[in-house]
């Protein structure tokens, strides 16, 4: 794990965080495969048959996600040490309602439909924020994206860098402006206030 040199400690040891905001696309899950249907999605008509073909792809896409080595103990962590957890996504309704269905140690879904905004805006970090109860500076923002540092800065939270998912086009920016620069899942645990 690096920091950047603002937020080290004396000790050179991570600050620890009461809760978790996670981003799901690239952060928790492997969701590549979903990336290129939805750019195919804007390429056709709305409605048509090829825009319902896809859907029906992007639905057997998302029961197959697949987690990146060392999200199972991270979530796993969070569910047995009830630490406060939520998901901040861009995915559509569609998407956040199928996630249900993997059980996760969440206290909610937040996605621009529930804020009328989406990320780089900082109003789903602070609905989240609403969620978990706790305070922004308690409170460490996980995602791979350049939207997902902007959304978090703005709500006035610490922002971690899942660099497992990162777009190469935005690594150099992220390895720079984040708070944090995770290598390894699973060194979120070892940020987490027991």
């Amino acid at each position: 794990m690096n920091h950047s040199a603002d937020t080290n400690t004396p000790e050179n040891t991570p600050k620890k965080y009461e809760a978790i905001i996670f981003d799901l696309d690239g952060t928790l899950y492997d969701t590549a495969n979903v990336d290129v249907l939805l750019r195919q999605l804007k390429q056709v008509k709305r409605m048509s048959p090829e825009y319902h073909q896809i859907w029906r792809e992007i639905d057997k896409s998302i029961d197959g996600y697949k987690d990146y080595d060392g999200i199972a103990e991270v979530l796993q962590f969070v569910r047995e040490k009830n630490v406060k957890a939520v998901l901040v996504t861009g995915a559509v309704k569609r998407r956040t309602n199928k996630l249900k269905r993997f059980n996760l140690p969440l206290m909610g879904i937040v996605s621009r439909f529930d804020v009328g905004h989406k990320k780089p805006h900082p109003a789903p970090m602070f609905r989240a924020l609403e969620i978990l109860g706790v305070d922004a500076s308690k409170v460490l923002s996980i995602g791979n994206q350049v939207i997902d540092l902007l959304s978090s800065r703005g709500a006035g939270i610490d922002f971690a860098l899942a660099s497992w998912g990162v777009r190469e086009h935005e690594r150099e920016q992220l390895e720079a402006e984040s708070n944090y620069v995770l290598h390894d899942p699973k060194e979120i645990i070892q940020m987490i206030a027991e």
